[in-house]
């Protein structure tokens, strides 16, 4: 390859970088460009876990249990006009007052709430969060816990400007977790109903009729982009629920899926017949509504029915969501940034001093490995935590561990008198079955941990997994760019900082 050839493939490999880099890592004010007030770089819009970027929760109160400051905020008001009412049916227990009219058996209650947040705790383990937490708290209130799910951008203040530097995002974020919230906590069965409103719409079924028992399997369906909830129904359910559609007279009238008294807003046509047993329905709302009521159906479906209603406030209109500080600190996320950028640097640093201008090969292929992994984490939004960061750093020990062996095996090749061509040849073709071995395997385990494993563990997996395949492309391109930035260079072994044995008897 020639110095002109060389030159421009090298120029624009480092300018394609360059501006990946200032992308990946800059954050500033653009001002006049179509509303858009700030652009956040790659790293300040990955999504980060519980540890770095803090902890959402909400406290479930059955219904008859309220809070101390709940009931204080009436019961301590005489002119209140439910004062009397409060003092009378409310009685103490720990951190919360239990109605004793609608609980006379508080361990059944106790019992329930139990076996509650059992069944949530399964339902939030669909989520595939990375760390979340459902506990009781005064024997009768569900603690539910769940990573923010902030970037960085949403999650830091700016002082100057007075607000978060991506308030949008912080705002969807708390929003998305409400509504998650509320769906998975869902009481009651399934039901099929002629109406939006539970109070003022009947059951299309007969009461004998156990909608639930209609479907094989409920899941959640992605593919290019739609997101459904996908409903596989039995051939015995769907005979029944064919007959029970094409008898309807109201022709094109929907018929609403319930759970307890809430609409999930997946519909049937009534008076149409079913074409085939799997049933896709596409939910309004958040992209995690699909999901959620995915998770919901499917757990009511294998007998995870709530016995009892849930409310975050007294009137029960709403969800309330606190979001905490990281468990590791408000400058969490920082210390790692920089923790992964010294890793990166001292594997740099590494490089040129032992290989010198060679080093510069591994310290492109360091850089292109930083820029995939951040590209990765960004656009499969996986949740980066402080075990994440870890496998990162590892995933890169893997790729400096990799060229360092076959940039020895060079070496061991020149000093036997080898040319420099043949020494990297010969090089490769020793390192390459064990390389090929090593990556193979990892990538495996870690397939197998991303599949198999919940929450963080399965955010390792994955980072992983895209970590190792990363390494092996790039141990190839190592190759390649050897070639192009040496090709001009006369002197390849002085490139290289390899020394060439020379025999006594040879002139």
């Amino acid at each position: 390859m020639g110095k002109v050839k060389s030159a421009i493939i090298t120029a624009l490999l480092v300018a394609a970088i360059v501006v990946l880099s200032l992308f990946a890592v800059i954050s500033c004010d653009v001002p006049g460009s179509n509303g858009v007030k700030r652009y956040n770089s790659f790293i300040s819009s990955i999504h980060l876990g519980g540890d770095l970027s803090g902890e959402a929760y909400t406290l479930l109160y059955p219904e008859g249990v309220i809070s101390v400051s709940d009931y204080s905020l009436v019961a301590e008001d005489e002119a209140n006009e439910d004062y009397q009412e409060y003092k009378d049916k409310y009685v103490p227990h720990g951190g919360v007052y239990v109605d004793k009219d609608k609980h006379t058996d508080t361990d059944a209650l106790k019992e329930s709430v139990a076996k509650d947040a059992g069944i949530l705790l399964k339902r939030f383990g669909e989520k595939g969060y990375a760390g979340y937490s459902v506990s009781i708290e005064d024997d009768y209130v569900i603690r539910v816990s769940v990573p923010t799910n902030f970037t960085y951008a949403a999650y830091k203040f700016n002082k100057d400007a007075n607000s978060y530097n991506d308030a949008s995002g912080r705002s969807a974020a708390l929003s998305d977790i409400s509504s998650t919230v509320q769906i998975l906590t869902y009481s009651g069965d399934m039901s099929l109903r002629d109406g939006t409103d539970y109070e003022t719409s009947n059951s299309i079924l007969s009461i004998k009729e156990d909608f639930a028992s209609y479907f094989d399997n409920i899941s959640y369906y992605l593919m290019g982009g739609t997101r459904a909830v996908k409903m596989d129904l039995s051939k015995e359910g769907f005979e029944k629920l064919n007959e029970v559609l094409t008898l309807s007279t109201e022709t094109e009238k929907s018929a609403y899926i319930f759970i307890g008294e809430n609409n999930t807003t997946l519909t049937l046509t009534m008076g149409k017949a079913l074409e085939n047993r799997t049933l896709l329905f596409t939910p309004d709302g958040a992209t995690t509504a699909a999901s959620n009521y995915a998770i919901v159906l499917n757990s009511v479906m294998n007998g995870g029915v709530l016995a009892n209603s849930y409310n975050t406030d007294t009137a029960g209109s709403g969800t309330v969501i606190v979001a905490g500080t990281p468990a590791f600190g408000e400058y969490a996320a920082i210390y790692v940034l920089v923790a992964l950028l010294l890793v990166l640097v001292a594997g740099i640093v590494a490089s040129v001093v032992k290989y010198k201008k060679l080093g510069l090969v591994n310290v492109i292929m360091s850089v292109i490995y930083a820029l995939v992994i951040v590209c990765a984490l960004l656009l499969i939004e996986i949740q980066l935590t402080v075990g994440g960061a870890v496998t990162i750093v590892l995933g890169y020990a893997l790729l400096t561990f990799t060229n360092f062996r076959v940039f020895e095996a060079v070496r061991g090749e020149t000093l036997a008198g080898r040319t420099l061509q043949a020494s990297v040849k010969t090089g490769y073709k020793k390192t390459l079955f064990s390389v090929l071995d090593l990556h193979a395997i990892l990538v495996v385990v870690s397939a197998i941990i991303a599949l198999v494993c919940k929450g963080e563990l399965a955010a390792c997996g994955l980072i992983l997994f895209v970590a190792v395949l990363a390494s092996y492309i790039l141990y190839w391109f190592t190759r390649f760019m050897w070639f192009v930035i040496s090709s001009p260079v006369k002197d390849k072994f002085k490139f290289c900082g390899f020394k060439r044995e020379v025999l006594e008897d040879e002139d």
